[in-house]
């Protein structure tokens, strides 16, 4: 049989040669779905020029990805700092895989049904959906789009895709050992009074590390917060008012509820660390130049989204494996929103 040659694709394909040359060379400048065409057309044809080279070094080529932001009621995703972060980690990643991002966006239960129906007509070839606010039911339509897909920032209950998620656990682990080992004993939580996977686990973990060291949960140093600062300082006011005494330490759910508090804290002249040390969640980039810098329980948005897509690449190699869950750990960055107690 005579050997394939680029002239052979090209024809088979109606391109130019130096088109099919850049796409099996890895070279910038062809359109994402081109390059699949191309790629498809040599493995069948068993062409073995540079292409086979270059396949050596990138073992996975899907073209475009799409990145489906699901809101369930906006109260968690919102255009924050972390979330901004995890967008952009994702898109970078993405472009160091030579992949373009189809970016979506889906309101709600109410817009599932036609979300799929978009997703299925598009020209992605992988979808990463960011399911920080999704909730099994949400998750299950999905199950229908067949094409490799991952689950960002939500550990999803009986998924039938891989998810890759905060290590939320180890997080609050590390935040709770800090202000214990810092002399606090007695010590409260902040929690987000809109409720998601994640700051479920979160708060589990809180009351884990309370038993873990002998210490008895008590329900009356539970706050229940909006998830914003501007929602966690108007509940913060509003609990001030009715005379409440907080705890000298306090781990949140997140940096927004922290900092949100932290204002209102200040405005009923409520010092931070003096009379409340307080540590947050997230190390969003506001946490570094507020006074009090807040102690933050540091997520690597960038490791995040990296995971994310490289994932993604795996699965469409290996469609038939089980789904699996990847939680991408944590580190505490230590600043000044914590008094040792002597």
């Amino acid at each position: 049989m005579p050997r394939v040659t680029l002239k052979d694709i090209a024809r088979k394909l109606n391109l130019s040669q130096a088109t099919v040359s850049l796409a099996l060379n890895g070279r910038p400048g062809v359109n994402p779905e081109t390059v699949e065409k191309i790629f498809a057309l040599a493995k069948e044809l068993n062409y073995s020029g540079n292409f086979a080279k270059y396949k050596e070094k990138n073992t996975s080529y899907f073209g475009t990805i799409g990145f489906l932001v699901y809101k369930r009621l906006g109260k968690v995703v919102t255009d924050s700092q972390f979330f901004a972060e995890l967008i952009s980690a994702v898109e970078k990643a993405s472009r160091e895989k030579n992949f373009t991002i189809m970016l979506f966006y889906c309101n709600g239960e109410n817009e599932i049904s036609n979300t799929i129906k978009i997703l299925k007509n598009s020209s992605i070839s992988g979808l990463l959906i960011l399911g920080t606010e999704m909730t099994e039911t949400d998750l299950k339509p999905f199950y229908s789009i067949n094409i490799p897909t991952v689950v960002l920032d939500c550990e999803i209950r009986g998924s039938q895709f891989d998810t890759v998620t905060i290590h939320n656990e180890d997080g609050i682990w590390r935040g709770m050992k800090y202000l214990y080992e810092s002399g606090h004993k007695n010590i409260g939580y902040f929690r987000s009074s809109f409720s998601i996977r994640n700051f479920d686990q979160r708060f589990f973990a809180y009351k884990d590390f309370l038993e873990q060291f002998n210490i008895n949960p008590d329900e009356q140093k539970i706050y229940m917060l909006e998830p914003s600062i501007t929602g966690a300082y108007n509940d913060i006011c509003e609990l001030i008012g009715q005379n409440l005494e907080f705890p000298p330490a306090i781990m949140a759910d997140n940096d927004l509820i922290a900092l949100g508090a932290i204002k209102a804290f200040e405005h009923f002249g409520i010092k931070i660390p003096e009379d409340i040390s307080i540590v947050g969640f997230d190390d969003i980039p506001m946490s570094s130049v507020i006074d009090p810098k807040l102690t933050s329980v540091r997520v690597p948005c960038d490791e995040l989204g990296a995971a994310a897509v490289n994932r993604l690449i795996w699965r469409k190699e290996n469609t038939s494996a089980f789904p699996t869950r990847l939680a991408v750990g944590t580190k505490l960055k230590i600043r000044s929103s914590v008094k040792p107690v002597i």
